[in-house]
């Protein structure tokens, strides 16, 4: 575990080649309608510039909230999901937040994607180790209510 209490054995690692340039790539991550595509969830907010927010919705309904981290145009992407309940087949349960990593490189044959996940791990039953904890998403938005952090 790093000293931001990143569990670095539980990340999850990707890289794709894609056959397009780098700024199309780029585009396709940062921008709302286009990253709802990447993610399968409807962006109704994206602010791109660290500390700005993402908030998506599933076709359910609920919403995911983020926060960017850093923003290096054209090459790197970095945001934090929020800690949020979610409700599942098995009732309500907590999805913990992670740091979501996307570098892009360009090669030969168009542009190297990669993405590296690192979920948080509590210390200690009921606390995070980024500080306090988030509890955006943890009760829902009332009906037509702007999204919010």
């Amino acid at each position: 575990m790093d000293r931001r209490g990143m569990d670095r054995r539980s990340r999850v690692e990707r890289k794709v080649v894609l056959q397009a340039p780098p700024p199309a790539v780029w585009a396709a991550l940062t921008t709302a309608e286009e990253l709802s595509r990447w993610f399968g969830l409807e962006v109704l907010t994206l602010e791109l510039r660290p500390g700005g927010r993402i908030v998506f919705r599933d076709p359910e309904g609920q919403l995911r909230r983020a926060v960017i981290e850093t923003v290096e145009a054209p090459v790197r992407f970095v945001f934090r999901w929020l800690p949020a309940l979610v409700r599942g087949d098995s009732g309500a349960g907590r999805a913990p937040g992670s740091i979501v990593e996307l570098v892009l490189e360009e090669v030969p044959d168009g542009t190297a994607l990669s993405v590296v996940e690192t979920p948080w791990v509590p210390l200690d039953e009921g606390s995070w180790t980024s500080g306090p904890v988030y509890t955006a998403g943890a009760v829902a938005d009332p009906p037509g209510a702007p999204p919010r952090i």
